[in-house]
């Protein structure tokens, strides 16, 4: 079987043209920004905790615990049915929407109409906090019965079972916004490579936000050595994550990981995919491990991984032609 043919994506890649408008539409809103908060400065805590997300999800998404699936138990499962969709929340709500009458206060300030749309937008937030929560129950039930039947497939290393239940079962939430795609290539029996398209430098913050006295946000540019750090964490926190996700669930000793990104070509606006890291994960390893309290920087070189990486100029591509990865068919699979 060719290295194309093994390879299976679970998230896709962005094709070129994707790449390109994302770029140009980060590029117009660098360029807007500015003016735009002079016309109307923004609030300080939620530019803060924006913020904040954006840098956890992009740095943090290790942080997680390394956890081994035991397919001989899940084999053993039935089938299940996700429950009813409730509306609890929302006819709770309701009620209390229905049962409001302004008191003394509300009625001196006239603060009723304030007060029953502030009621009404929360019937609107309890709907959606329902069909939240039966669409988490769905999707749970589906993916243990996705397990269930693809069990066997998986114990005995079956490419197509372990594509099936990993793209039932990664969180795409949780590792959508640290990278652009992934796939799995199954090189040899037993021999597993993950290979990673990241986020290339431009995808990174770069402006730092604090919150001022009069509650207002204060936005400052973030030096290029610290965007080029930031890139090095969430290039070296999405291949743990990832790697790790998928070791847990192919339950082999080993997996291989093998992340590329776009680096600039020549100097010009134009880009290249290439390989920036490749680590080895160890069942052995991860298992005295606790990711969660870990920096992904240390964790990967503690783990022998490879990369070359300078704070004044960032990722330089590394030789990989010696691991026999079939590097270049991974990466038209991933093309969407």
């Amino acid at each position: 079987m060719s290295g194309q043919d093994a390879a299976r994506t679970i998230i896709p890649t962005m094709n070129r043209i994707d790449r390109a408008t994302k770029r140009a539409m980060r590029e117009r809103e660098r360029k807007d920004r500015d003016a735009r908060r002079a016309k109307k400065p923004e609030a300080g805590a939620p530019a803060v905790a924006r913020l904040d997300a954006q840098i956890e999800r992009l740095t943090r998404a290790h942080c997680v615990k390394y956890d081994r699936k035991d397919w001989n138990e899940i084999a053993q499962r039935g089938l299940v049915e996700a429950a009813p969709r409730s509306n609890a929340k929302e006819m709770a709500a309701r009620k209390a929407l229905a049962r409001y009458e302004p008191g003394v206060i509300d009625s001196l300030f006239g603060l009723g109409r304030d007060r029953r749309r502030e009621l009404a937008e929360r019937v609107l937030s309890a709907a959606k906090a329902d069909q939240a929560a039966y669409d988490k129950a769905r999707k749970a039930a589906e993916a243990h019965n996705t397990d269930v039947q693809a069990a066997a497939g998986v114990l005995a290393l079956d490419i197509n079972a372990i594509e099936t239940t990993l793209k039932a079962n990664v969180d795409r939430e949780a590792v959508g916004g640290a990278l652009e795609g992934f796939a799995v290539m199954q090189a040899a029996p037993g021999r597993f490579i993950v290979f990673i398209d990241g986020h290339e430098l431009d995808a990174m913050p770069d402006e730092t936000c604090a919150l001022m006295p009069t509650g207002e946000a204060a936005f400052a540019t973030l030096p290029a050595p610290n965007v080029r750090e930031l890139h090095l964490s969430n290039i070296c926190s999405i291949s743990l994550r990832v790697g790790v996700e998928v070791l847990g669930t192919v339950g082999v000793e080993t997996v291989e990981v093998l992340t590329r990104c776009h680096l600039p070509k020549g100097g010009a606006r134009e880009t290249e995919q290439l390989p920036v890291l490749y680590v080895k994960l160890p069942h052995a390893a991860l298992s005295r491990m606790d990711l969660r309290k870990l920096e992904p920087v240390s964790t990967v070189t503690a783990l022998g991984g490879r990369l070359d990486w300078d704070v004044e100029r960032g990722f330089a591509p590394i030789k990989v032609d010696d691991l026999r990865l079939f590097v270049e068919q991974p990466k038209q699979a991933l093309a969407s």
